[in-house]
């Protein structure tokens, strides 16, 4: 173990820490952004593009139910800078909504009524991702004792090594199913080696299960969990859509039309979660004029990486998909640019959810999130049944518009608020 930890380096010099945190949580963030493409890619290479639509479906699936394993937690935890639950109540909260999570994925199953085989592989990625789930309570932790570094090292590891054991378990067997359950072994084994290895440098603490504290907790974050489930959906509900009116097939399409979209998000990623913590001292502090500088400088930023992806995406994106995947994507590039506009309208209502988390107005996220997933289950089904791949589009992006607009309001209402609310204090107190 303590080899382990001085190679990865834990302990650094202070002066490195901010230079450490920004590379490693950039790394973290792509490989997140990227690593279904990846899989995605290599199964529809080695596989063939019916098994790369099952597995398309399990993991956009197992990518919904980890919104209840992670509870929408990571923000909230981070922001805690009162530490009003302890670490133990956040790593026992965790494996609790982790069975959650796990408990759904049957009952989602065998609600649907799938295959054997599946079945499995959609619960076994979703193993996968309770791997990622506890990742993230660990990873809350190291950020918040200022090691966004540390954090950001463990996943990228974590993910890199499940990416060479599940790539090296299908080439030798092509069989997904044996493929997926060595990646969960192995994934889990190697976040625990990881985690332990932090133990000299970090006091590491055990779950704490007093339920009155955990159920404080889970009420406290549910407007949290109940919105990443829906902005989950919002991405998801023309996939069901496709596998309810379509072939394996066009669902593989449609998963590979919809990749790019999560560039926009993953530059979010970027940039916001290093500036979580800056943007939680200026609410507290009530500086008002700097909170909203920051957030304007972001929105400003991502709009610019949106126009950048929108025009290489009308340029060259399908082309560039064509050649990526070894499928002709052509004749689907209107396709492509609606599902980019609609990802560039995820991406603006992801930094809308962080910053209405770190105004603690977290509950009216469900107004928002509500709207826009009706939305998405009422036009989802019978665009799809209509004109196919181009109705999937058309709801992703419909529904990520309605979810936007909302948010916008919502933020526009509460900071207008606390602001009258500073103005009247000032006035009284002269």
């Amino acid at each position: 173990m303590n080899i382990l930890s001085k190679k990865l380096s834990w302990q650094i010099d202070k002066k490195r820490v901010g230079q450490a945190s920004a590379f490693w949580n950039m790394m973290s963030a792509g490989l997140t952004s990227i690593v279904s493409m990846i899989l995605l890619w290599y199964v529809t290479r080695v596989n063939g593009i019916y098994d790369a639509g099952i597995f398309s479906l399990g993991f956009s699936t197992a990518q919904m139910l980890l919104t209840i394993g992670n509870y929408g937690m990571r923000n909230f935890q981070a922001t805690d800078l009162t530490n009003k639950y302890s670490m133990g109540t956040y790593l026992a909260s965790r494996i609790v909504t982790c069975c959650i999570m796990m408990m759904s994925a049957l009952a989602f199953v065998i609600f649907k009524g799938y295959f054997f085989e599946k079945a499995v592989i959609i619960l076994l990625l979703n193993g996968l991702k309770v791997t990622d789930a506890m990742d993230d309570v660990y990873g809350a932790f190291y950020q918040k004792q200022g090691r966004l570094d540390v954090s950001g090292k463990i996943m990228s590891f974590r993910i890199i090594s499940y990416l060479l054991i599940f790539c090296i378990g299908l080439f030798w067997t092509h069989d997904l199913l044996f493929a997926c359950s060595i990646t969960v072994i192995g994934a889990s084994i190697v976040l625990v080696v990881l985690i332990i290895s932090t133990k000299k440098y970090f006091c590491l603490s055990k779950p704490s299960f007093e339920m009155e504290r955990i159920k404080s907790l889970l009420v406290e974050c549910l407007p949290l969990c109940v919105s990443s489930f829906l902005l989950i959906y919002l991405g998801n509900a023309p996939k069901y859509a496709i596998d309810s009116y379509l072939t394996e097939e066009m669902q593989a399409y449609y998963t590979y039309l919809f990749m790019p979209c999560f560039v926009i998000n993953l530059f979010v990623s970027f940039v916001i979660q290093p500036l979580l913590v800056r943007l939680s001292k200026y609410w507290i502090g009530r500086k008002y004029d700097m909170f909203v500088k920051m957030i304007i400088v972001v929105f400003l930023c991502t709009i610019g990486v949106a126009v950048i992806i929108l025009a290489g995406g009308w340029l060259i994106g399908s082309e560039l998909l064509s050649i990526v995947f070894g499928v002709k994507l052509t004749q689907y590039k209107n396709i492509l640019i609606i599902l980019l506009v609609g990802g560039a309208f995820f991406a603006f209502s992801t930094i809308e959810q962080v910053v209405l988390t770190v105004m603690r107005k977290q509950v009216y996220l469900l107004v928002g999130f509500g709207i826009s997933s009706l939305t998405a289950f009422v036009i989802s089904d019978s665009w799809v049944k209509k004109v196919g791949l181009l109705g999937a589009g058309y709801s992703y992006m419909v529904s990520t518009g309605v979810l936007f607009l909302s948010l916008t309001v919502m933020f526009i209402i509460f900071f207008s608020i606390e602001k009258c609310k500073e103005n009247i204090n000032a006035s009284i107190k002269k």
